[in-house]
């Protein structure tokens, strides 16, 4: 009797200690399971945020863009590289010209800076009592020079001003001419339109024809 209780004994020690090993195993596989779903959710960026990130991107990449392109429209011209350039627009409420002084980067070649005539003319002054005389949507398609004489190729928008009154016509006309003769005051101006001469008869001012500059249309 003696050694089947003592048997007994040991088989129930034996199964109380292979519960605790068993319970023991739980627990620790829990704590290792744990530790490691609160490693993963630490790291995995929040929906939100990574949602909020990728929409302020394009936003950051807009500010640049126009921090770049005001930093481009004031652009620094060192001193001895400016160069002031007399651009003519109408005066409004009278039949005269008048020039605004424009400062860009000096182009050492005069190509170059009837170009820079030409298409400041194409822009709106910055003096409000002035105002641009040439058609909206107007380009320069090309420019050229021979002995004394400015050959100015625009696109075909530059037909609008057949539309103009006489003087209107005859001020946009001179608004060109009298700023690309600040360059040589005795080379003439002649114009093509998209490549072509204009017809002389159309409009109030024959086109076709050389034109010098005038002084008397000059608002002193």
């Amino acid at each position: 009797m003696a050694t089947k209780k003592s048997k007994k004994n040991q088989e129930n020690i034996l199964f109380l200690l292979m519960g605790i090993i068993i319970l023991g195993l739980v627990i620790a596989g829990l704590i290792l399971f744990k530790k490691q779903f609160s490693d993963a959710f630490n790291d995995k960026p929040n929906a939100n945020t990574a949602e909020i990130t990728a929409k302020a991107e394009p936003l950051e990449n807009s500010n640049n863009e126009s921090v770049k392109k005001e930093v481009k429209e004031e652009e620094y011209i060192p001193q001895e590289e400016v160069q002031n350039l007399k651009i003519y627009f109408g005066v409004k409420g009278k039949e005269k010209i008048e020039c605004e002084t424009k400062r860009v980067r000096r182009n050492p070649v005069l190509i170059g800076q009837a170009r820079q005539i030409v298409n400041s003319l194409i822009e709106n002054p910055s003096n409000e009592r002035l105002y641009k005389l040439l058609p909206e949507n107007l380009t320069l398609r090309g420019l050229f020079y021979n002995s004394g004489l400015f050959i100015i190729d625009f696109s075909r928008e530059f037909n609008k001003i057949y539309n103009y009154g006489t003087s209107e016509q005859v001020l946009a006309v001179y608004s060109i001419v009298n700023s690309i003769t600040e360059l040589e005051p005795k080379a003439q101006v002649r114009f093509l339109i998209n490549g072509t001469e204009p017809e002389g008869e159309e409009g109030h001012v024959d086109l076709s024809q050389k034109f010098s500059r005038l002084e008397s249309i000059i608002e002193k």
